[in-house]
């Protein structure tokens, strides 16, 4: 082999190595690159997930917790200024409310005792910022004296953050309740105070006995409501509404919450309870969402 050869492969290795070396530092800067783009995808992201599509509530626990939270909101109205803090902060801002015309705005007085029913709920399910649309209606006992205020279809928007802080916001103009929830623009709300959102779990029995209890109640304060709550049954043993207001006496005397036994049947899209005094008489309830239900009953005399 001449000295030339010699040299033009000497020089063919060197050139070799240094493309190895560049090669190499390429491919380990790219398996760095890699790894941080993996370890950025990794770190949990500081934004809410929030889901927009809407459902309506079919969970007890979270349906008693939205109805609790809202009575604990009205329990306040002693307070203005801490009432204050658990409205929508745009609310309270659109509407310029303070603590002297809050309880105007919201047409409650501050002697009387305030008790709101959940009638019905939709919300957007798996968000991390959660909206509750509820219809309900209220009661309004007036301190020291034997009278209550009835307000049917009143609309409030419960909004829970991650950390389980929520805010009240009433609304106005709903006509049906799920097309006003599916057209809301659900967004990211700062909520800064100190609100507990708890579910709240309740038994078969003091359930039921809600039921019964606000059925009686819608007796005398919305007997046409109360009447279009009778099951089939029930109902085909008045002739109309005039026939069920002659026989509320009645029916109020002989309701009961004192239970010797209480079934329950579950089925695909109802829930049957079946609740029964020591008389064998019987009060049913068939419960399609929570608080909404159809009550029937057999005593042993008359109805």
């Amino acid at each position: 082999m001449t000295k030339n050869n010699q040299k033009f492969i000497l020089i063919f290795i060197v050139i070799l190595l240094v493309l190895t070396s560049v090669m190499a530092v390429f491919i380990n800067m790219n398996i760095k690159d890699n790894n941080n783009d993996d370890q950025n995808n990794n770190i949990p992201s500081n934004e809410p997930v929030i889901n927009k599509e809407i459902s309506r509530l079919n969970n007890d626990e979270e349906y008693f917790a939205v109805q609790k939270a809202i009575n604990d909101v009205f329990g306040l109205i002693n307070n203005t200024n801490e009432l204050l803090n658990y409205f929508d902060e745009d609310f309270i801002n659109e509407n310029n409310l303070n603590e002297s015309n809050i309880l105007n705005y919201l047409k409650v007085t501050q002697k009387n005792n305030l008790d709101f029913i959940v009638e019905e709920i939709y919300y957007n399910d798996n968000s991390n910022i959660t909206y509750y649309f509820t219809k309900c209606y209220s009661m309004e006992y007036e301190v020291g004296e034997d009278k209550v205020s009835y307000s049917p279809n009143k609309y409030y928007l419960l909004i829970v953050d991650m950390n389980n802080h929520f805010v009240l916001k009433p609304l106005d103009n709903v006509d049906n309740l799920e097309t006003y929830a599916k057209s809301y623009d659900i967004k990211e709300v700062a909520i800064n105070n100190n609100t507990d959102f708890k579910k709240q779990e309740t038994s078969d029995k003091n359930r039921i006995i809600n039921y019964i209890n606000n059925f009686v109640n819608l007796l005398y304060l919305d007997t046409s409501k109360a009447y279009d709550m009778l099951d089939d049954e029930t109902k085909k043993q008045y002739t109309n509404l005039d026939s069920f207001i002659n026989d509320i006496d009645n029916i109020y005397s002989k309701l009961f919450t004192n239970f010797k036994a209480l079934n329950k049947e579950e089925n695909a899209d109802n829930i049957i309870y079946k609740a029964q005094n020591k008389d064998m008489e019987t009060i049913s309830i068939t419960e399609y969402y929570p608080n909404d239900y159809k009550i029937g009953f057999k005593f042993l005399e008359g109805v």
